[in-house]
């Protein structure tokens, strides 16, 4: 009885992805309520010991930021300071657990099971996708992102302003291109920690991604599968053994940048024009950046985010900016050189697994702990519990499967 009930559980997870962004209630005008938003009671389902010294000081941490923050940040909006402070510190609970629980093992002959529950919900998200991008080819928008959007967290009116003046991109069951794209790779991660090869599953996300049009998308799916070829191949044995799969392998994956080429070139163009969404993501914020790695009042307190923003006039689109879309720069403006330090210890961590990975990288653990930063250039809303949970799912099914690092 205990099995199925350990069954029934770890197959939320799947589920959860496809009912991420989907709104139950709205709570004032900034808080949707989500099944996300329970995660912590969720997580009590998986539990099989917890770590209460671990706990504690990931919780400690998290106080001695909301500390800093509220101590050195400049306030330009105090009513917001309590919702947006309790948004950072349920993100910390969320991490805390994760990383201070022990969770229950799933065992080998129910992996079959969870495994085609993923299967499935690729399949479904993926197809819709496709869907709605056959609509736009053929009328020119998309009345089912349309219909969607209105059971969602945020609104898709910005996605659908762009396909109406010819743009290309889908959101399937979630509220932004790069969202959708941020999932699939979280699904994937998911998929791949159960230590097999899944090439058709690749291929439907791979193709989810580019019907995303997530630039960010496309290429860290690129660099995570240049990862897996390297750890695969570049060591003497596997050279020696399977030098013709590795050349066959990397032919392919070069035939499929030389065509995807157009548009790389094309995002990276945008880097250089004000008021598109990679120049809004990665070029326009980094006066507000340099501001608070130089400027005693550069750190912003919590809840004062979207006037601090605006008084930078960033147009994003045809409209001043209000939100800050890269989740490492939202860290530098609340938390200064703290978040930068954080950071380069973090990659100083996963370069070092990467070293001790070469040969011996069967459990992806390399693209699993460099998914957590290269995320934060998906999205700025890295304090919302639909973005953790598509950071920890995979983490979660790491410790259920037992698999450990090699070293």
């Amino acid at each position: 009885m205990s099995r199925s009930i350990r069954i029934c559980s770890y197959l939320l997870l799947p589920l959860i992805y496809l009912l991420v962004n989907v709104k139950i209630v709205q709570l004032g005008e900034s808080f949707p309520v989500t099944i996300v938003t329970f995660l912590p009671l969720l997580l009590l389902l998986f539990i099989d010991k917890i770590s209460l010294k671990k706990l504690m000081i990931a919780l400690g941490a998290g106080a001695g930021l909301t500390l800093y923050n509220f101590v050195f940040g400049q306030s330009l909006d105090a009513s917001k300071y309590v919702t947006s402070t309790m948004l950072f510190v349920y993100i910390v609970i969320i991490i805390g657990m994760v990383w201070s629980i022990r969770f229950k093992t799933i065992s080998p002959h129910n992996h079959r099971k969870i495994l085609r529950f993923f299967y499935l919900v690729v399949t479904l998200v993926v197809m819709l996708a496709a869907v709605e991008m056959a609509q736009i080819i053929l009328s020119g928008g998309s009345s089912l992102i349309e219909i969607i959007s209105k059971y969602l967290i945020y609104s898709n009116s910005y996605v659908l302003n762009f396909i109406k003046y010819g743009g290309k991109r889908t959101t399937a069951l979630y509220f932004e291109p790069a969202f959708f794209a941020l999932a699939l790779i979280s699904i994937w991660l998911s998929i791949k920690q159960f230590g097999i090869k899944t090439p058709k599953t690749d291929g439907m996300i791979l193709a989810g991604i580019v019907l995303s049009g997530s630039f960010s998308g496309v290429m860290t799916f690129i660099l995570f599968y240049l990862l897996e070829w390297a750890f695969q191949y570049l060591n003497k044995e596997a050279i020696r053994k399977r030098l013709p799969l590795a050349i066959i392998s990397l032919a392919f994956f070069l035939v499929g940048v030389f065509f995807a080429m157009p548009y790389i070139a094309g995002r990276l163009g945008e880097l250089g024009t004000e008021g598109t969404s990679s120049y809004y993501r990665i070029v326009g914020p980094l006066v507000m950046v340099g501001h608070s790695l130089t400027s005693i009042d550069g750190v912003v307190r919590f809840g004062s985010l979207y006037e601090y923003v605006a008084s930078f006039g960033i147009f994003n689109g045809a409209d001043v900016g209000k939100t800050i879309d890269n989740g490492l720069y939202l860290l530098i403006i609340y938390f200064s050189w703290i978040a930068v330090f954080l950071t380069l210890w973090y990659l100083f961590k996963v370069a070092k697994m990467a070293i001790q990975a070469f040969g011996n990288n069967q459990n992806y653990g390399v693209q699993l702990y460099l998914f957590t930063p290269v995320s934060l250039f998906f999205t700025g809303s890295i304090f919302s519990p639909e973005y953790a949970f598509l950071i920890v799912c995979p983490f979660i099914l790491r410790k259920a499967l037992n698999i450990v690092q090699a070293r």
